[in-house]
């Protein structure tokens, strides 16, 4: 009986300090949690001091110091200028943003009262030193100093009274500028890629380059599906492919400047723009949209017309100089002594142009709409084909086309007619010649010649001549510059000479 009374007692004592414990841990954990809170309102609080205030309307005179620069900048008929430069052109955007930095310093917390030793926040030669006048002679100097570690911001001090804040991050990033960046830099054009017509690069060394969109047609072309030709490196002109000239005209309409190093263009051989390494030239066009006082009537459609387009020609050109440090380039608009920088990427996708992978790579690809006769010869045999054209009357009186097709002077099907037709026009460029290659010796195995009744009377000719058991050389009258696929030459010939569907 009395163990078992002293095993109660026991209990009973266990389980009252075990509640005191407990109740002990609740008071603590309350008187902690309030604690944090007042450290969190104590920080937050600390986070939104405002050290200074300036009126921005007021600041004429401006000083900066930071990375290579040393800058004096004051206000001149609402313009600022560099006060031992007054003919640089200064970056009004970028001293308007260092301003409005300034117009309240803001700093997350004071961290020391009156520093001793400034070098331990990178103060003794901060990486940005700025001091702004106003009209009533006051200023105000702010110099920012080290990274804080662990925590976003950065040590400065203000009007050098030797506190040190530990200001928002703002301030290190604002003013971290370097001289050739205060310089103000010009817009390129505002060019939409699809109405480039003409572009043309000149190489100092290596193949120039030219595409031109033959709107007018003033070349001569075979088909009107590629209106692109390539006028240069070649004497002659080829098609381009139109798909390829669409992607090669979204890379010449950026040009987008990064830096102004030089605006004086006294020292262009610097930069290799006294005899530049290349040009860039491109002839596009604006649009020009605007609603009329008074609607007109259309004389083509009668429709009522509200608003007119008008088109403006335009043309850009740029010298490319040698490249700097960072591989960027050094370039001069022309009629501009500035010399500024491009991204490399943007220069060198003007400048390394795969011609031949611009080149449309049907050889010869006439509209058969406007053929006449085909003289095709084969190893010194002649096959004809022919498309003989007439205007007839039919049962009921009324007048129609006539369509008849001939082989070697005998009328053929129309549709074996069209399918070997199609066979010669997927005649390809497969290969372009790198070295050069004596001809005169060389017989052409076949050669086809187009007779067009389009008015002009023209002929257009292409001949293939043997050179291995791979190509054949092309010739379409001018310098022999590329190969053609053997096989698919020999499966033309087999089309010409069989004259049926089957290969």
């Amino acid at each position: 009986m009395a163990k078992r009374k002293n095993r109660n007692a026991f209990t009973l004592v266990s389980l009252s300090f075990v509640m005191i414990l407990l109740v002990g841990v609740y008071i603590w954990n309350g008187n902690r949690e309030k604690s944090s809170d007042t450290k969190e309102n104590k920080t937050q609080q600390e986070e939104n001091i405002t050290v200074a205030t300036i009126d921005t309307e007021q600041v004429e005179m401006l000083h900066y110091i930071g990375k290579d620069a040393d800058i004096k900048l004051v206000l001149k008929d609402e313009t600022w200028i560099s006060e031992s430069q007054p003919e640089r052109p200064i970056n009004q955007q970028r001293v308007g943003n260092i301003i409005n930095l300034v117009e309240k310093i803001n700093a997350r917390r004071l961290v020391s009262e009156d520093a001793t030793n400034l070098s331990e926040y990178g103060l003794d030669n901060p990486k940005a030193y700025l001091q702004v006048t106003l009209k009533d002679d006051t200023s105000l100097t702010l110099k920012v100093g080290d990274e804080a570690k662990g925590i976003s911001g950065y040590y400065g001090t203000v009007n050098d009274d030797n506190k040190v804040y530990l200001l928002n991050a703002t301030y290190g990033t604002g003013l971290d500028y370097s001289d050739v960046e205060f310089t103000a830099i010009e817009d390129g054009p505002d060019i939409t890629a699809a109405n480039i017509d003409h572009i043309q690069v000149l190489k100092r060394d290596g193949e120039d380059f030219e595409l031109v969109n033959d709107k007018e047609n003033k070349y001569d072309r075979t088909s009107d599906l590629y209106p692109w030709v390539i006028t240069k490196p070649y004497e002659e002109t080829y098609a381009a492919d139109s798909s390829k000239a669409s992607e090669l005209q979204s890379k010449f309409n950026r040009f987008n400047f990064q830096t102004c190093v030089d605006y004086s263009g006294d020292n262009l051989d610097q930069y290799g723009l006294e005899d530049p390494s290349a040009s860039i030239y491109i002839q596009y066009f604006e649009t020009h949209t605007e609603t009329l006082d008074e609607p007109e009537l259309d004389s083509e459609t009668g429709e009522e017309v509200t608003e007119k387009t008008t088109y403006e020609d335009k043309e850009y050109k740029i010298y490319v100089g040698n490249q700097e440090e960072d591989g960027d380039y050094y370039v001069r608009r022309e009629g501009s002594d500035y010399v500024y920088t491009m991204l490399k990427s943007d220069i060198q996708a003007m400048l390394d142009v795969d011609i031949f992978d611009l080149m449309r790579p049907l050889i010869l690809i006439p509209n058969i709409d406007t053929v006449d006769r085909i003289a095709i010869t084969i190893d010194e045999t002649l096959y004809t084909m022919e498309i003989q054209r007439e205007t007839v009357k039919n049962e009921e009186g009324e007048e129609e086309r006539k369509v008849t097709y001939y082989y070697n002077d005998d009328e053929i099907d129309e549709d074996i007619f069209k399918d070997v037709y199609q066979k010669m026009i997927s005649a390809k460029y497969d290969a372009q010649i790198k070295e050069e290659i004596k001809t005169e010796s060389i017989d052409p195995y076949m050669t086809i010649t187009y007779h067009l009744n389009d008015g002009s009377e023209a002929m257009h000719t292409a001949s293939f001549l043997p050179y291995n058991d791979s190509f054949y050389l092309v010739d379409t009258g001018h310098t022999i510059r590329f190969f053609a696929d053997k096989r698919q030459i020999d499966n033309i010939a087999k089309a010409v000479m069989e004259f049926n569907t089957e290969e």
